[in-house]
């Protein structure tokens, strides 16, 4: 057993033979579909603690006869309860899922929920491709956004600490094919990131709204460049995984379609373009706010979730 395994299995057994990770609570509500089991200040080794939500669909088989797949999302807040969403405004996950479930247009799915921290630019921001920004900018985007780059630990606290928490807590299909990511803005950047740099642990990922600026004081095309480039070079076998993005055009949104088309170009040109791998959609008028997430995040769960 190498050190980074004998890290993983011992950061497992202190946090689960400890009882430091516990259910803290069954959220219940009245606008809740399905269940949402709620672990407060889940504990880390190598990041802030945060709350992580685990959304449980309805009719969810307990006894592990069924293994469902499992969706990482970020700004895991934002996801269920408008009470606890960023401006009221929720993503109605949960009704979506349980919905396009009945329906049969998408495998049976876990959502486990990351909440943010005041890190969230820091956790989100991808640490190699920031590393790649000249002097200049990465001083102004430190001075702008309080630092520079966690995103690498970030990473390694899901797929080292909460990943292997969740397929030993929960009846999932802890395979790479079973595993899947998703995020808005900066969460979109970090959903990319991680398939990138952890493809044999994810399958695919969606990004809605990517922040390829990365500041948001100025749309500096070269920055945006220098992420996006660092992305096309690092793009996993596209017969064995799946990426979605998309972008609205108003707001800060509207920013981003022609850092979006210059990355679409570099995905094709990589091999990405079949619709069951790939896809990039334009929804003129919507602006970057949970609201426009909320009516169209059912094409990315459908796309990444299919049967």
């Amino acid at each position: 057993m190498n050190i980074k395994w004998l890290f993983i299995f011992l950061s497992l057994f202190i946090l689960q033979s400890q009882g430091l990770v516990q259910a803290q609570k069954e959220i219940r509500d009245l606008n809740l579909t399905g269940s949402l089991i709620r672990y407060e200040k889940f504990p880390s080794f190598l990041v802030d603690p945060r709350n992580v939500d685990v959304w449980l669909p309805t009719n969810f088989d307990a006894s592990g006869a069924t293994k469902y797949a499992v969706l990482y999302v970020h700004d895991g807040q934002n996801l269920f309860i408008p009470g606890f969403a960023f401006g009221g405004e929720e993503w109605r996950l949960d009704e979506v899922m349980d919905s396009l479930k009945e329906l049969g247009q998408i495998r049976n799915t876990i959502v486990v929920g990351i909440w943010n921290t005041p890190n969230r630019f820091l956790e989100y921001n991808p640490q190699d491709a920031f590393d790649k920004l000249d002097t200049a900018s990465q001083t102004k985007l430190k001075w702008e956004r309080g630092g520079g780059a966690l995103s690498n630990s970030y990473l390694e606290f899901i797929f080292t600490e909460l990943k292997p928490f969740i397929d030993n807590t929960y009846p999932t299909k802890g395979d790479m094919k079973s595993t899947f990511m998703m995020g808005s803005s900066m969460g979109g950047l970090i959903s990319l990131y991680a398939l990138c740099k952890h493809s044999d642990k994810v399958k695919g990922v969606a990004c809605l709204s990517t922040h390829w600026p990365v500041s948001l004081k100025e749309n500096n095309e070269r920055m945006a460049r220098t992420y996006i480039e660092y992305y096309a070079n690092r793009l996993p076998n596209p017969k064995q995984h799946k990426i979605y993005f998309d972008c609205g055009s108003e707001t800060l949104d509207a920013w981003y379609e022609k850092h979006q088309n210059y990355m679409d170009q570099l995905c094709y040109e990589s091999g990405y373009g079949s619709i069951k791998d790939f896809m990039s959609l334009r929804f003129p008028g919507a602006a970057h706010n949970e609201a426009a997430w909320q009516k169209r995040v059912a094409i990315p769960l459908i796309f990444l979730l299919k049967p």
